[in-house]
């Protein structure tokens, strides 16, 4: 019974216990080198890129609406300019037919271009018969009127003909 619970001692077979190392012979560890910071990993590249390609379409997206929205801003300084109800009307003219095509707009007048205006913006109403007196000065209603109209019209969609 005493051999089933004996103490098997195991020594290292290539060390004996003389030669083992202390731990005042121990190196140290050598660490490896840091990884550079240049060049950097192809993950950073196409990050970059893709930052840019971003940068650049949206940049690109706003200067097409800039672009697109050019008359309004020339409309508005034209407005500061206007004195009276025809110089109000020639200027609403004008950036109408910069944004519509000529023929649906260089013929409208008095009540036709009334309705025209207070039809592509739900937001401005101009009096029905307020252009009749062309001569009399503009009053400040009609001026801020005009200017909303020119900040917040709407383009209805072209169609364009179909080819056949």
């Amino acid at each position: 019974m005493s051999a089933r619970f004996a103490v098997c001692s195991v020594s290292h077979p290539y060390l004996a216990m003389d030669e083992m190392l202390s731990l005042s012979e121990l190196q140290d560890i050598v660490l490896p080198v840091a990884p550079s910071f240049w060049p950097p990993a192809p993950g950073f590249w196409m990050l970059l890129f893709m930052l840019m390609l971003v940068v650049i379409s949206v940049w690109r997206w706003w200067h097409i609406l800039r672009m697109r929205n050019a008359y309004r801003e020339a409309g508005l300084e034209m407005l500061d300019q206007a004195r009276t109800v025809h110089d109000v009307s020639l200027v609403l003219k004008r950036v109408a037919l910069a944004a519509w095509p000529r023929d649906e707009v260089a013929s409208l007048y008095d009540s036709e271009w009334t309705d025209f205006l207070n039809s592509s913006c739900a937001q401005c109403q101009f009096e029905p018969h307020g252009w009749c007196k062309p001569d009399e000065k503009a009053d400040p209603e009609l001026l801020r009127t005009a200017s909303d109209w020119i900040r917040q019209h709407r383009i209805p969609p072209r169609k364009e003909p179909r080819g056949e």
